[in-house]
């Protein structure tokens, strides 16, 4: 069973971690990771200046078998003043790729996204070369609309559930 929780200070060490590894470092490296960047980065809400609104989860896993629920995962979702929101998402644990869960989770987690602000729009934005992601995105629904060049030199494959 997959829930998410609200993500806590508690849970720094654990993000610093799962970044560390080379299934998510591969997609999420924003140079060398500390726990202080990381601090910084997840501890803080975004300026308001940014006109947006951002919660971060982390995506928990309870053994079919019962148990205690173990993190497995980071969620977040940001809006914009338009009302579309954005999600970002990685499984932090790499024994659970390729098992179906990714997609499990991001269906949870567009239903509590939808069920809490309604958005007429979500996006997602893969790097073009991350084929597993991208398969997992099709499956709940997010179809490519354009590739995009962002300000990094980094290219983005744009994909969106329009509702």
């Amino acid at each position: 069973m997959l829930s998410f929780r609200s993500l806590v200070p508690a849970d720094f060490p654990l993000l610093l971690a799962w970044r560390s590894r080379p299934h998510v470092k591969e997609w999420w490296d924003d140079g060398e990771d500390t726990l202080e960047k990381v601090a910084l980065y997840y501890g803080q809400p975004p300026a308001p200046a940014e006109d947006k609104h951002e919660e971060r989860f982390i995506l928990m896993r309870t053994e079919d078998g019962g148990g205690e629920a173990q993190p497995i995962g980071y969620f977040q979702w940001y809006l914009l003043p338009d009302g579309t929101a954005g999600i970002d998402q990685f499984i932090g644990e790499g024994h659970l790729l390729n098992r179906g869960i990714g997609t499990q989770a991001i269906a949870q987690f567009l239903e509590l996204l939808i069920e809490r602000h309604n958005p007429p729009r979500i996006l997602i934005d893969p790097d073009p070369r991350n084929k597993r992601a991208i398969r997992c995105y099709e499956k709940v629904g997010f179809r490519h609309y354009e590739t995009i060049t962002r300000e990094d030199g980094s290219q983005a494959y744009m994909m969106a559930i329009d509702r």
